[in-house]
């Protein structure tokens, strides 16, 4: 019989072995699969039973998305100084995520009022504006302590969140929420693929099959949900041409797809996400009538693989609570309130 210590130490040895060869945002989703199932049966049985699924509507979830994002991006603890060039548009990268991202939590939380304080009434408007801005530094503390190793990406980085809640709370109106999120998430996406050592994405920096593989999945879907919110089936693509030009996309796609798992590029990997949505589109102008709750379960679909892939299970359950919802139209309900 073998000792006890053989065996603990050969459990170990081959569960570090599974560990190198599968990343490790794959490991978080498998060893979060009870919680996945605990929260598709929510949605699915105990929601209605509540009266919690009209909560539970795709703006919420856009909402809470882009907000769990522009947190990751803040507190990630990216590293510039772990950057492969010593010129990159990384910062400039991250802070038009943030600038946007802050742009549509506060044009979207317009309905809310600023806080007031205690004894408000007797301050005078200076002294509640330098209340306001005192407040607005310990907020950006964090933003500056993220990126504290780049004064410069740290600087960059504040002055987007802080411009972009000026113009979300009194510029910005009838934000289109959902293409919004789609366009923050392939940023994000890309920006990964761009800097993976930033991202503490694969081992150091290098990329197995299945970091290219997700990434590219996700860039599908992300096309996909996006042709499908943007464009209205019309039925005026003639049959004949429509099989001929799918199966000359297909094609082009494929190889772009391939060509992107062999090198590992940026702009491969946007080429073949925009050659993609071209081929939904197709499919979309074709088709005369499409599902209710396709859209809704395309963007479903792309916020699970997004919250996998950055590691952010949150996020990943917003898409399955999506999912599992029997109700994602009700619209009659506050939906930035949860």
């Amino acid at each position: 019989m073998l000792e006890e210590s053989l065996v603990v130490s050969s459990a170990l040895s081959a569960f570090n072995n599974a560990a190198l060869v599968a990343p490790a945002f794959l490991w978080n989703a498998v060893l979060c699969i009870p919680l996945f199932a605990v929260v598709f049966w929510f949605g699915r049985f105990a929601a209605p039973k509540l009266g919690i699924t009209p909560y539970i509507t795709l703006p919420r979830a856009t909402f809470w998305t882009i907000m769990l994002t522009a947190l990751w991006c803040i507190f990630m603890g990216g590293n510039y100084a772990a950057l492969r060039d010593e010129a990159s548009f990384l910062p400039w990268i991250m802070a038009t995520i943030l600038f946007v991202s802050t742009m549509f939590v506060a044009g979207a939380t317009r309905a809310i009022k600023l806080p007031m304080f205690i004894g408000a009434t007797a301050m005078s408007t200076k002294q509640k504006q330098l209340v306001y801005f005192l407040l607005g530094l310990i907020i950006l503390l964090p933003v500056a302590a993220s990126y504290m190793q780049n004064l410069f990406a740290g600087a960059i980085q504040i002055g987007a969140i802080f411009i972009g809640f000026l113009m979300g709370r009194f510029v910005c109106k009838n934000v289109r929420s959902v293409l919004w999120m789609l366009l923050i998430m392939l940023g994000v996406t890309i920006a990964v693929l761009m800097q993976p050592e930033f991202f503490r994405f694969g081992q150091l920096g290098n990329l197995s099959p299945m970091h290219l593989i997700w990434v590219l999945a996700t860039g599908l879907a992300l096309a996909t949900a996006f042709a499908l919110n943007t464009i209205h089936p019309c039925g005026r693509v003639h049959n004949s041409a429509y099989i001929k030009i799918k199966w000359l996309l297909r094609l082009v796609v494929v190889l772009a797809g391939v060509l992107f798992l062999l090198t590992e590029s940026v702009p491969m990997f946007i080429a073949t996400v925009l050659l993609f949505f071209v081929m939904a589109a197709l499919s979309i102008w074709h088709t005369e009538k499409i599902a209710m709750q396709i859209p809704d379960w395309a963007v479903a679909a792309s916020i699970i693989l997004f919250g996998i892939l950055i590691g952010i299970q949150t996020i990943t359950c917003i898409g399955i609570l999506l999912i599992a919802s029997t109700n994602n139209s009700s619209k009659h309900v506050p939906w930035f309130l949860l």
